[in-house]
């Protein structure tokens, strides 16, 4: 991956990007039960919803005791948040059992509610044990980066490709197979993708849980757009929700394998789940979203 950025912007190394990730998601504590979630650096537009969903997640973590980490936790995104602002964090403590805490997380902006969570963090206990096998995909160092195939394909594409998928990014993609933006036709509701920081990421758990959880929004709708062909499509996440399994880092290769196994009624279904590279489930993933056909309209 590039280590600088377009000419507009500043020039930061691989650390330096990982670095600034961190410290977005790292929110500030103003008040008691209330947190602020910085606005990204040069941001424009609308904010990303793994932002949000990672901000909300530390400001919850943050009012937990340590010995518990997250194991669930379930958002809607209520309004499209602006990258102009930072954002508000109100964490209301509902429960702290034996085992298991909850928290509530309301994401506020300039006065209106924009996105809201709850969490479970439950102490660490012995059990029994299952799991699916990894998938047998090809390793992570024989494919392209995500970015540089953009930059080599971007003429090729059947539609317009997102700004941010050209510019040096904190979490490098490398799709196995032909990448969501450019499938020519119907495809199956199916990809796999590897994914991890770009420098090395010293953080405790709470904080790569965290940025797990900002990985995680990407391109579950857009799989489940897959069957259905290239179209002007109108897409935003509705809901998200997520469950860890175990430790991880994200500055070790994660897969990320996720079906859509359902669309309808201007909607679609993703469903996701992440491995490390010994084959061990560390979260799973759910999202629905909307995905109007702007034709159809």
């Amino acid at each position: 991956m590039d280590e600088q950025s377009g000419a507009d912007e500043v020039r930061l190394t691989r650390q330096e990007l990982v670095d600034e990730l961190v410290a977005l998601i790292d929110v500030e504590q103003i008040a008691e039960g209330l947190f602020r979630g910085r606005r990204k650096r040069g941001g424009i537009g609308r904010v990303y919803g793994g932002q949000v969903v990672a901000q909300a997640l530390a400001a919850a973590s943050k009012s937990v005791a340590p010995d518990r980490p997250v194991h669930s936790l379930h958002a809607y995104f209520l309004r499209g948040g602006s990258e102009d602002h930072e954002i508000d964090y109100r964490v209301e403590a509902d429960f702290d059992g034996r085992s298991i805490s909850n928290r509530r997380v309301i994401a506020t902006q300039q006065g209106k509610v924009i996105f809201n969570l709850a969490a479970s963090f439950h102490v660490e206990e012995k059990g029994h044990f299952h799991q699916p096998p990894m998938p047998d995909v090809p390793p992570p160092e024989g494919l392209e980066n995500l970015r540089d195939y953009v930059a080599r394909r971007a003429g090729g594409a059947p539609g317009k490709v997102p700004l941010f998928l050209l510019r040096p990014a904190p979490i490098e993609v490398r799709s196995v197979g032909v990448p969501p933006f450019f499938q020519q036709g119907p495809e199956e509701a199916h990809v796999d993708v590897w994914f991890r920081a770009v420098a090395p990421v010293e953080q405790p758990q709470w904080m790569q849980r965290a940025l797990v959880a900002y990985a995680s929004d990407f391109a579950l709708i857009g799989t489940a757009t897959r069957p259905h062909g290239h179209f002007d499509v109108q897409a935003a996440s509705l809901d998200h929700s997520l469950w860890f399994h175990r430790d991880m880092r994200i500055d070790d290769w994660l897969l990320y394998t996720i079906d859509g196994p359902w669309a309808g009624g201007a909607r679609g279904l993703g469903l996701g789940r992440i491995f490390d590279r010994a084959g061990n489930l560390v979260a799973s993933v759910a999202q629905e979203g909307m995905m109007r056909d702007r034709a159809m309209r």
